[in-house]
């Protein structure tokens, strides 16, 4: 089961550079969590995505690094590399943490360089 935990983690992590996050790999319930002050629905952080990914030439390439698995948890230490619309370029590095109730994802906690995310993106768009 860890291994297939892994790859809907994966999965959602090569979706984010298509600005569109599925949502059945989650429970109805679950949560996008980020360290830069966002708690939302999975539901609103694809919305949120969405609108991210209009501000960039290509989408955001997420490149996973190291991953553990551990009981209903899968951590993926990860890179990304975007080129946007307004010139400037991003460029993060991150902690995903993907919780799991049996099969689904119930939480995502998203830790990364929030000033970066501020200071590239135009989050009021």
């Amino acid at each position: 089961m860890t291994n297939d935990r892994t790859q809907h983690a994966l999965a959602i992590l090569a979706a984010i550079g298509t600005g569109t996050v599925p949502l059945d790999p989650f429970t109805s319930d679950a949560r996008w969590w980020w360290n830069g002050g966002l708690d939302l629905p999975v539901a609103e952080f694809a919305a949120l995505l969405a609108t991210l990914h209009t501000q960039t030439e290509s989408g955001i390439v997420v490149t996973p690094g190291l991953i553990m698995a551990q009981d209903d948890s899968v951590m993926i230490e990860a890179t990304s590399a975007a080129r946007l619309t307004n010139g400037r370029i991003y460029d993060n590095r991150y902690i995903f943490l993907f919780h799991f109730r049996g099969d689904a994802i119930c939480e995502v906690r998203e830790y990364s360089d929030s000033a970066h995310v501020n200071a590239t993106f135009d989050l009021t768009a």
